[in-house]
């Protein structure tokens, strides 16, 4: 069974959004983007421990956009409604599900099932004026309006949710938010009458024998005295000292957990990121407990922003676990802002929400038209970049290390930081931009590429022709320039050497202080007889290759290539 559709209408920032969802999908976006309204919707169908109250909206709940700017706008007076419809597939093998789902079925092949929450006005009797009545909410299976899913029914699909700012700590001692209750009530039934009543005459012996030591014995005399010369004999409660409750069922629902070995430390003493890494574990062992019961059909797990107090290694070992599992009765949806956790997602589980004109806009990666070998390429990427390429408003790829060193520090003196452009430089260490430029198309973020001309021998730009088979992958026509694909004339660090006189000297004076007395030499001779691109290479390979090169450029003044400049104002233009 899979969760892989969520639509939205007329919900807070989420005007009008269709997401299809794999299962583990990690969603990203800027604060306000919808994130956490997105993760609500979910639980407004699903989340059967959401309180009804809070399933009666309000006002604000209705998408801003609708008032048309209007400051006396009422929804409700304008019969507006909010739908939120989410669709699974991939039940046809469980008999729990599809019991549960069996009026639930919408058309199509493969089968699917649809659950819809609306918030909407109260039918009214003939004559009645529309929303005389009021609001109300319904959850309804299929196209049925009429067809009601009670609450109970909907736990068959188990939402476990995880919010951002969670006290870890005080949910697991809390016995009615714990993770550890089901797991404990689990251990009390496969206890064997015979272990529990062992265990009770060890509790009453411990007990005898700690509060018949005599200061514990006098304690508690001075308090029922003093309970009793307080309030009067008939208000005193009868209260006595003891270690655990003598009933072996209480006792073990009273078990805590605590940390570091030998020391048995509570809680409150452990790191928030051990807890939270605590707070999973527990969470993913009920869930397991909860499906090997068979009276769930599917477990879905919302979690907002973990990212807060686990540390980078940790966000990567535990979500590369929790969103990899190969689990078919799990799905999970992360929200996000750490590339740490997108960066172990699978590319088609990226999610990227946006707000465009006050409305949250969705892309999904997993419409970016890439065969199986160019995932597999696209996920080792994000792996080793650590997927900040999702996080950015505009995207610059570029060949390899010199430029991704070199073209922020040459991009600073003409436009500015590019971070405080929202534009990043990312290399792909190759000229294979295609399957690049259709993921990113497919997420909707505003990308250009700059890539080297490499004449050939023949005079043949290999370069362009690079440009024109980006072109045609992305099935569009034109110049490369139109669509963001900027050549240069050789290979970048020829190129940067060329641009002007200012640059040839620096590039000079760089190379100079990297290489032996023979090579200083040669470029002394630059100055009245400028090398050609294969001579300046094998300088710059002597000097310990580009990268190399690049750090130290990196610190100097230079001109920008013009090709580099038309790429970062055209994605400045975008």
């Amino acid at each position: 069974m899979h969760l892989d559709r969520v639509a939205v209408k007329n919900f807070r920032h989420l005007a009008e959004i269709d997401i299809r969802l794999q299962p583990g999908t990690v969603v990203v976006g800027e604060n306000r983007s919808g994130k956490s309204n997105l993760i609500h919707a979910l639980r407004l169908v699903l989340d059967p421990t959401l309180p009804n109250s809070e399933r009666y909206l309000r006002r604000e709940d209705f998408f801003d956009g609708l008032s048309e700017g209007r400051q006396d706008w009422d929804p409700m007076d304008d019969l507006h409604e909010i739908e939120i419809s989410v669709e699974v597939s991939s039940f046809e093998d469980n008999p729990a599900a599809l019991a549960f789902l069996a009026e639930a079925l919408i058309d199509g092949t493969p089968m699917r099932a649809r659950l819809t929450y609306r918030f909407a006005p109260r039918p009214v009797g003939e004559g009645e004026e529309p929303g005389s009545a009021g609001y109300e909410w319904r959850i309804f299976g299929g196209t049925n309006e009429d067809l009601s899913i009670a609450g109970d029914m909907r736990s068959t699909l188990y939402f476990a949710y995880l919010g951002a700012l969670r006290d870890v700590a005080s949910d697991i001692r809390n016995w009615r938010r714990s993770p550890l209750r089901g797991l404990l009530e689990a251990a009390a039934e496969s206890a064997s009458p015979e272990d529990l009543e062992e265990a009770a005459e060890a509790i009453a012996q411990a007990n005898e024998k700690i509060t018949s030591l005599e200061p514990v014995a006098d304690l508690a005399t001075q308090i029922s005295e003093r309970t009793e010369e307080m309030v009067g004999k008939y208000h005193a409660l009868e209260a006595e000292l003891g270690i655990a409750p003598l009933d072996p069922l209480r006792l073990l629902r009273d078990l805590r957990i605590y940390v570091d070995g030998d020391a048995r430390r509570p809680l409150g003493s452990a790191s928030l990121g051990a807890l939270n890494v605590l707070y999973l574990v527990l969470l993913e062992l009920g869930l397991e407990q909860e499906l090997e019961g068979q009276q769930v059909a599917h477990i879905v797990t919302a979690i907002e922003e973990p990212e807060a107090h686990l540390h980078p290694h940790l966000q990567r070992l535990v979500f590369r676990r929790l969103l990899h599992e190969d689990e078919p009765g799990r799905s999970t949806i992360v929200t996000t802002q750490s590339p740490h956790i997108a960066s172990v997602a699978s590319p088609k589980s990226l999610v990227v929400l946006r707000t465009v004109e006050g409305a949250t806009v969705a892309s999904v990666a997993a419409d970016a038209d890439l065969d199986d070998a160019e995932w597999a390429d696209m996920e080792r990427y994000l792996d080793a970049t650590r997927a900040e390429l999702v996080f950015a408003k505009r995207i610059l790829l570029v060949e390899g290390y010199a430029e991704q060193v070199l073209v922020p520090e040459l991009a600073k003196e003409a436009f500015g930081p590019l971070d405080e452009l929202g534009i990043s430089v990312c290399a792909i260490h190759g000229t294979h931009f295609g399957s690049y430029a259709r993921f990113l198309e497919a997420l909707d973020l505003q990308w250009a590429v700059i890539t080297d001309g490499d004449p050939d021998s023949k005079g043949s730009v290999l370069g362009e022709r690079r440009a024109e088979r980006i072109l045609k992958r992305l099935e569009k026509e034109g110049e490369p320039n139109a669509a963001g694909i900027f050549v240069g004339e050789e290979t970048f660090e020829y190129d940067l050497f060329k641009t002007s006189k200012r640059n040839a000297m620096v590039c000079a004076e760089t190379l100079k202080g990297l290489t032996g007395e023979k090579t200083k030499a040669a470029i002394e001779e630059w100055a009245a007889s400028p090398p050609d691109v294969k001579e300046y290479l094998r300088v710059v390979s002597r000097a310990g290759g580009k990268g190399r090169f690049a750090q130290r450029m990196a610190t100097r003044s230079l001109d920008l290539p013009e090709y580099l400049g038309q790429a970062l104002r055209y994605l400045l233009d975008s």
